[in-house]
């Protein structure tokens, strides 16, 4: 095929090709049922402050955290910012886990290179056990 020809073939599959990945986006954009505000109101998250002299730990809404991350978002960031302690005032708050094995509430990924909810005290990990009863065959 000849090159005058070639051209507005090329030019025609790429404006295709355009227009179902826009309609790809629009139609997964679409229906409302994502983001912050599908949270329900009632779930919340554990969260733990950083600042030695406070270590408060307390649930806050799940819909409030992420509210407030959003707010403090910085791309160019390798971990995310920390909230602001209701107990001490600090800009020291993390989320967190509490332990269903021993009870204690830590930062997330306080163990590196590792599950994000390992226990630091315990080393027990819910996501783990939860794969490790899947490959058994246990729902």
């Amino acid at each position: 095929m000849e090159d005058s020809r070639k051209k507005p073939i090329m030019i025609g599959v790429i404006v295709v090709c355009l227009i179902v990945a826009g309609l790809i986006t629009f139609a997964r954009r679409g229906g409302g049922g994502s983001g912050i505000d599908s949270i329900s109101d009632d779930k919340m998250t554990w969260v733990k402050c950083s600042n030695p002299k406070c270590k408060a730990e307390y649930e806050m809404s799940e819909k409030q955290y992420f509210k407030e991350m959003e707010k403090r978002f910085n791309p160019m960031a390798r971990t995310s910012p920390p909230l602001t302690c209701e107990k001490c005032g600090k800009d020291s708050l993390f989320r967190a886990v509490k332990c269903p094995y021993c009870g204690i509430v830590f930062i997330r990924d306080s163990v590196p290179n590792d599950l994000f909810d390992r226990c630091p005290e315990c080393g027990k990990s819910e996501t783990e056990e939860i794969r490790k009863k899947r490959l058994a065959g246990e729902q």
